[in-house]
């Protein structure tokens, strides 16, 4: 029998000594180490360290050997291992259907949008490549007075939001399955929210193996990464509001996007949540300088 204290020093150790990749909402192995313990006692996460001189349970160390196996010889990240995730305020269930949350897009939504959307309450929300909809539910908590669109062409990822949508409770949402935007009617969006797949090729080989239990439809996108992007631009172009912004993470095809693009002018953000390759792009500016092809297909 060992108290927590004892049992977290050394589940940190053991993840430190594993060799693994933190990139999936924890910054290290006492991150990791705490949300996996506390996961396998069935306690809180938001729980303190008022438990630090208690013993742990035998069927909670039982547990833990579990899901050290699972993430040290696995490297399943520890968002599948437990099964939810957070993302700012919120926490959502989490598995293989969808990417683990922590796009830097968070801080644009606590930020209000600001200041780039100079409109006092935005209308419609859109959340595209919504995955579990971490994104868009974080938006709706926000922003209560706005209706949030949920879209995702992966049936298995929006059901996955579907159920987030149910638990948190969010009145101000829907689930769409979508081929990107194309479902949207011209100017109706006051707001984009895209972290579309934007790993290019290079950088799919060379993933840590903790990504590869991630779906990779949610991540490869071609020899430069923006197979999806150059489609979501020109829709973006058609469906936002003569005041809308949409909010891109395309991550290290950052360069790749503006060379493709010379005549754009992309706002490179820097986030108080870190993150990189994260651009704010107004409408006027994307109608300005994008060729518009083809138009959306139905209206929601």
């Amino acid at each position: 029998m060992a108290i927590f204290r004892e049992i977290l020093t050394t589940t940190q150790s053991r993840l430190e000594a594993g060799n693994l990749h933190f990139g999936h909402g924890y910054f290290d192995a006492h991150d990791e180490a705490v949300a996996l313990v506390l996961a396998a006692e069935g306690l809180d996460p938001t729980t303190g360290p008022e438990i630090l001189d208690v013993v742990m349970s035998d069927a909670g160390e039982k547990k833990l050997q579990l899901f050290l196996q699972q993430r040290i010889h696995d490297r399943l990240p520890t968002a599948y291992i437990i099964g939810y995730a957070a993302l700012g305020e919120l926490t959502f269930w989490c598995d293989s259907r969808a990417l683990v949350p922590r796009s830097p897009l968070m801080s644009v939504i606590h930020e209000g949008y600001s200041p780039w959307f100079n409109q006092a309450t935005p209308l419609r929300i859109v959340d595209v490549c919504c995955g579990g909809g971490s994104l868009g539910l974080l938006a709706a908590y926000h922003s209560p007075e706005s209706h949030v669109l949920l879209l995702d062409i992966d049936a298995d990822a929006l059901a996955l939001a579907g159920t987030n949508r149910r638990d948190q409770g969010m009145g101000n949402t829907l689930c769409v399955q979508a081929d990107l935007l194309e479902a949207l009617a011209p100017s109706s969006v006051d707001i984009i929210l895209a972290n579309p797949p934007y790993v290019d090729a290079e950088d799919m080989a060379n993933l840590p193996q903790e990504y590869h239990h991630e779906p990779r439809l949610a991540l490869a996108a071609g020899d430069d990464g923006l197979d999806l992007v150059h489609r979501l631009l020109r829709q973006a172009s058609l469906v936002l509001s003569p005041h809308g912004m949409l909010f891109l993470e395309v991550g290290n095809s950052a360069p790749a996007l503006a060379s493709s693009y010379p005549a754009l002018t992309f706002i490179w953000l820097e986030l108080p949540s870190g993150g990189h390759g994260v651009c704010a792009i107004s409408a006027n500016e994307l109608r300005n300088s994008i060729e518009l092809t083809g138009s959306p297909a139905s209206q929601v």
